[in-house]
């Protein structure tokens, strides 16, 4: 638990938050997760984001939690942190080899957290949206696609569903529910068009696909970005990614500052 807490205090900021057991689903590997919840000052009731992190999990994905905990409990919103990795046996995370928790599981855990968030007096239970990156990304199509939704979101026993969702540089190709996809409520991609661990073509057939039926999705596309662009590292090259084939990764200012915006702007749409 030790390394739970010291990545959910630099995933809060430094603000006091609540330590919450999740229950799992019953077919869930390894059991429930710790999840962190960190509310902004006032007495509320306050629109809510489930935040969703990426392969590296929470102890080597500290510096990411905090920054967007940082800046969504700043914009007014009560923000749950759940760690699907630590628990299962993957505190250091799952990068290239995703499946090890497959998004289908994960899924339960962001239904787990929302049906936390609604029984909150201080969160609006129908204002709850789901954001992820990357592993948390390919996890957030996968709670907003109508079939999963629907299995998880009974197994977790929530009265609603996400208002809205936003997924960064998911993978698009990979998943059943991707050939015949429906999306239960607004649903934004953010993409890096030099992304090579989670190519953005994919991402935009399925938008585009989902556009012409009528669905809620859409998609923005940063020029000359790669994967994790709204990060502060220096552009890598990531050897472990992809089952040792390797990938690049590194924030892109331009990129970053956009998707910010993109987060407030969307987020104030669809919850508020």
């Amino acid at each position: 638990m030790g390394l739970w807490f010291l990545a959910a205090a630099l995933a809060a900021g430094c603000a006091r938050g609540d330590a919450v057991r999740l229950s799992s689903a019953p077919d869930s590997v390894g059991g429930g997760g710790d999840m962190r919840v960190v509310r902004p000052d006032g007495p509320g009731p306050f629109p809510a984001v489930v935040w969703l992190h990426s392969c590296a999990g929470l102890v080597r994905g500290a510096r990411h939690a905090e920054d967007w905990t940082r800046r969504l409990r700043g914009l007014g919103y009560v923000v749950a942190i759940p760690d699907s990795f630590s628990a299962r046996g993957f505190p250091n995370g799952v990068c290239g080899y995703g499946m090890r928790v497959p998004p289908r599981t994960r899924a339960d855990d962001a239904y787990a957290a929302l049906r936390h968030l609604e029984e909150r007096p201080d969160v609006v239970a129908e204002r709850i949206g789901v954001i992820g990156h990357s592993h948390g990304g390919w996890t957030v199509l996968a709670a907003m696609d109508a079939e999963v939704a629907a299995r998880a979101r009974a197994t977790a026993g929530a009265r609603h569903a996400f208002a809205a969702a936003i997924a960064f540089y998911p993978e698009c190709a990979a998943g059943a529910w991707v050939r015949g996809y429906r999306a239960i409520a607004p649903l934004l991609i953010l993409a890096g068009e030099l992304d090579d661990w989670t190519p953005t073509a994919p991402c935009q057939r399925l938008a585009d696909r989902a556009r012409a039926d009528g669905q809620p999705v859409s998609i923005v596309v940063y020029p000359r970005a790669y994967h994790s662009f709204d990060s502060y590292a220096p552009v890598t090259r990531i050897p472990e990614a992809l089952q040792g084939r390797g990938a690049t990764i590194g924030g892109d200012n331009a990129a970053r500052e956009d998707s910010i915006t993109q987060v407030e702007t969307f987020l104030a749409r669809y919850l508020r």
